[in-house]
């Protein structure tokens, strides 16, 4: 019996190793495609992008706008074969606790009511690549693909006299005067996957 615990025990610490070395490979499992008409999409989960800062930004009022990069790759961290790129401003509803985000660009589109969670989802599902773009390289091979995100807060207005953008989260900064964080940026990488899949 002793044996089968220290035994039970050296597997758990060894996948304890494997989860801290690893966190980035981890997370790339929970990248997927799905070909939707002539489109590429990808579906994912725990991306993290509405946690930590992020998130307080959101619930003290203030709008993030998130750049988005999808890049189909011939090979792990390998050559581009093609690109797309996406923006999109995430804000937080204060009374219903529930977050919005619209798609910027031609046309643009808006959702709302989202827990973070199916945020994060949406934003991922809107990133598109056609698949004519990747079908010469990719029709019968591999392919990876890497997502890549940058948050880009929506400063305040550090004058309280500007009616246009004052609000709480301005407020907030004027009274504790504090210092414009840094851009977040994170990139999961995902794969093989097939056209066929």
């Amino acid at each position: 019996m002793i044996g089968v615990t220290r035994i039970g025990a050296w597997r758990l610490a060894l996948v304890a190793i494997a989860l801290v070395a690893a966190p980035h490979q981890l997370l790339a499992q929970t990248l997927d495609v799905r070909i939707v008409g002539e489109q590429l999409h990808v579906r994912g989960a725990g991306i993290g992008l509405i946690e930590g800062a992020v998130a307080q930004h959101l619930k003290d009022g203030r709008a993030v706008r998130v750049d988005f990069e999808l890049t189909i790759l011939d090979k792990p961290r390998g050559a581009a074969i093609t690109q797309s790129r996406q923006s999109f401003i995430v804000s937080y509803d204060l009374w219903e606790q529930r977050f919005a985000v619209t798609r910027t660009g031609t046309p643009p589109r808006s959702i709302s009511h989202l827990m973070a969670r199916d945020a994060e989802a949406w934003c991922l599902d809107n990133i598109t690549v056609p698949t004519s773009a990747l079908a010469a390289a990719a029709r019968d091979k591999p392919f990876w693909i890497r997502v890549r995100y940058q948050v880009q807060d929506q400063k305040p207005s550090s004058n309280p006299d500007d009616d246009s953008t004052f609000g709480l989260r301005t407020l907030i900064d004027v009274l504790s005067r504090r210092k414009a964080d840094e851009p977040l940026a994170r990139s999961l990488e995902g794969g093989p996957f097939h056209l066929g899949n």
